[in-house]
């Protein structure tokens, strides 16, 4: 049998440690709930909405835990004791009303903010920056690194991305290698990148600092390590940033990027003064290393398919060559037309 002693030990210990956890926690950096931006700002709100529905059977669940379990304690004579209880219409209303109408909600919420914060919306600028055009940048998701290019200033980051407060960044996404995720919590919106695709995200940040980027898709070896950081800077600091890149002397050609694709972490920030024009859409076909483009490759075939007495490439169902035999009239598309005919 436990001691009184043991007992009061072991309950200040319990809450020793409990204390120790909750301090602890006081030090996480709750990136979701701190947004900078409208996009981060409105999932927050989604975030607290979504979550205070949810509590709403949550919370009397477990008050009404605690009220019975005192109520019908073994020492409390004058409970009703009813054991043929089976059945009550009360009871059955609120257990499947409520459930109900919170789905509901939540659907409602969620279809209404789907469209609202949808990633390819563009994201206005502040009001007294209407007249600023948006700031374009072209991001490639590499093994292990995030690789940014300006196309506006001519010069690429990797690691490393600025933005002006108060101004809209459009992105362009792609992958150099398997599927990814590109995502500033405190801007919000993550979103994948993917080899051979493009997707586009809008952000805007608010407030002057640095954020943290991540990669919220496993994509390796070196997957915990494929972080960057976002800027949010004055114009005068943003340009004094497209100045600093400018000066490192370093260009992103061909070979630069081959040698940048590899399997490998970068230690730190890499600046290039100049890129190479069209190097976004070459690595979104394939060809930033050299090499045939897929359009070029496409095109190619086109023309290949349009010289003169070529046969076409017709999928079976539209082939329209079968029906010749029941209406003479018809042309087969695979008969290449004399003058005669």
């Amino acid at each position: 049998m436990t001691s009184p002693a043991s007992r009061r030990f072991r309950t200040f210990a319990t809450a020793a440690l409990l204390t120790v956890a909750a301090l602890s926690l006081s030090g996480c950096q709750m990136a979701l709930l701190d947004p900078k931006g409208p996009v981060g700002l409105a999932e927050r709100d989604l975030i607290y909405l979504a979550l205070g529905l949810m509590l709403i059977p949550v919370v009397p669940v477990i008050v009404m835990t605690i009220a019975f379990a005192f109520r019908y304690r073994a020492s409390n004579t004058k409970a009703t004791y009813d054991p043929n209880f089976e059945h009550s219409n009360r009871i059955e209303a609120v257990v499947w009303a409520i459930p109900t109408l919170i789905i509901i909600a939540l659907g409602t919420v969620t279809w209404i903010s789907t469209h609202e914060l949808d990633p390819h919306k563009k994201v206005e600028a502040v009001a007294e920056r209407n007249h600023i055009p948006p700031v374009e940048v072209e991001v490639v998701a590499m093994d292990w690194k995030w690789l940014f290019i300006y196309p506006e200033y001519g010069i690429a980051t990797v690691n490393e991305m600025a933005l002006p407060v108060g101004t809209p960044v459009h992105f362009k996404l792609t992958s150099a290698t398997v599927m990814n995720s590109f995502f500033i919590p405190q801007l919000g919106s993550q979103i994948y990148a993917m080899t051979g695709m493009q997707t586009h995200l809008s952000l805007r940040a608010d407030h002057e600092g640095e954020y943290d980027g991540i990669s919220a898709n496993y994509s390796g070896k070196g997957f915990a390590n494929m972080k960057f950081k976002a800027k949010a800077m004055s114009d005068e600091d943003f340009a004094a940033w497209v100045a600093r890149a400018k000066t490192s002397g370093a260009t992103l050609d061909a070979a630069t990027y081959k040698t940048l694709n590899q399997k490998a972490v970068a230690e730190k920030p890499l600046f290039y003064a100049a890129v190479e024009p069209t190097m976004f859409t070459k690595v979104l076909n394939g060809c930033a290393e050299g090499g045939l483009c897929k359009d070029d490759a496409y095109n190619m075939a086109l023309l290949k398919n349009m010289a003169p007495n070529a046969v076409a490439c017709v999928a079976p169902e539209t082939d329209r060559s079968k029906s010749s035999k029941k209406d003479n009239k018809t042309i087969a598309l695979n008969t290449p037309v004399t003058p005669e005919g």
